[in-house]
């Protein structure tokens, strides 16, 4: 590639490259030198050297009173790219933290219902997904609907030991093939606000993980969560929920 499409390529335009090019070659003009070696207009030639001034490209100063104008040295190019990637980072960062609180916002809108897609298997997702449930606030119980033989190996006791300091209770159906309880699940039991009972996965074979929480849905299948964000839909499976509970065997 030519220099100039290399700075085209870095974010410069067609124009601001042909000045910086001009300028670097001159080692230092006058505006109205600047314009004669590039092929632009003086008026135009002003106008770019002000933004590349402000991009850090080009330097001002006085020489027998007359102002003339010079290239940043090439390798400035590679420090303010290594400044862009440390900004483009920090927003990054602050961008995971602010999506879930502006989510949930936008759901509280006028409680109109929203679904919300996530990656299982991207690490960033699986973060802010867990990141969201780990932060809810209840007085009220959260249920769960856990398929042990689909997903124990993404179980994470520390997981749910933070949600259980949030949240007013934690009942969870535990379907598998046996009553056999893994040993991460056990001391959970000593918790007082959870509670487990057992679904054989013969009967009831869910293929996802579910967990509701107040007018949240969380669906974990086929390699993807979704949030449902819905009074009626989060009721009707709280029912559900409750009659699957009924008829559950308790696990001492």
């Amino acid at each position: 590639m030519k220099p100039k499409d290399d700075l085209l390529a870095f974010g410069l335009s067609e124009k601001e490259a042909h000045v910086y090019l001009s300028a670097l070659e001159l080692g230092y003009g006058s505006v109205l030198e600047i314009a004669k070696k590039s092929g632009i207009s003086r008026t135009t030639v002003y106008t770019h050297i002000k933004n590349l001034i402000a991009r850090g490209l080009m330097i001002g100063f006085k020489k027998f009173d007359k102002l003339y104008y010079a290239a940043e040295k090439p390798v400035k190019l590679k420090k303010i790219y290594e400044e862009q990637e440390k900004e483009v980072q920090r927003r990054r960062e602050i961008l995971q933290n602010l999506v879930p609180e502006l989510e949930s916002l936008y759901s509280l809108a006028k409680d109109r219902p929203s679904v919300r897609y996530f990656d299982y298997n991207n690490p960033d997702d699986l973060q802010i997904v867990r990141g969201e449930i780990e932060m809810l606030r209840t007085s009220d119980e959260i249920r769960n609907i856990f398929n042990y033989d689909q997903y124990g190996e993404y179980f994470s006791r520390s997981h749910v030991e933070k949600i259980l300091k949030r949240v007013g209770g934690f009942k969870a159906l535990y379907i598998s093939k046996n009553k056999i309880v893994d040993l991460r699940v056990r001391p959970l039991l000593e918790n007082k606000k959870f509670d487990l009972k057992f679904l054989p996965s013969g009967k009831f074979g869910f293929l996802c993980e579910i967990l509701i929480a107040d007018k949240n849905v969380y669906i974990a299948g086929n390699g993807g969560w979704l949030i449902i964000s819905d009074k009626l839909f989060a009721h009707t499976l709280q029912l559900l929920f409750e009659a699957m509970w009924g008829i559950a065997e308790r696990i001492e």
